[in-house]
């Protein structure tokens, strides 16, 4: 009964003085001045289209696009309204126009920030 005892009590001491070595080894306190990794946002890449101008809405700067695929998204060819970055950018813009246009995503959506 003794052996048993003494037995069971050199495993849990053994548990316990491995846990405290763990918790001593897992200090982070090392890694607080290791700058974050830049995190690649939706918002900062930016998109490539080819379309046809359905619409063109400058009171609320936007566009109304019918667009080919766009791959780098995985979209199928649709038509769709985007704003516009520059609201000069709609002066050149005419129904029916063929355009090449880049778009990244904001807060509001995608948003047109060039045409060519």
């Amino acid at each position: 009964m003794k052996k048993l005892l003494v037995s069971s009590l050199t495993i849990i001491l053994s548990f316990s003085a491995t846990s405290i070595l763990a918790e001593q080894r897992m200090n982070h306190d090392d890694m607080k001045n290791m700058a974050p990794k830049a995190e690649t946002s939706d918002q900062q890449i930016t998109h490539s289209a080819k379309g046809t101008v359905t619409k063109v809405d400058a009171s609320s700067k936007k566009v109304t696009l019918a667009h080919e695929p766009v791959e780098s998204l995985s979209w199928p060819a649709m038509t769709m309204g985007f704003m516009v970055q520059d609201e000069q950018l709609l002066n050149n813009l005419n129904v029916g126009d063929t355009v090449d246009f880049e778009f990244m995503k904001a807060e509001q959506g995608y948003v047109i920030t060039e045409v060519k």
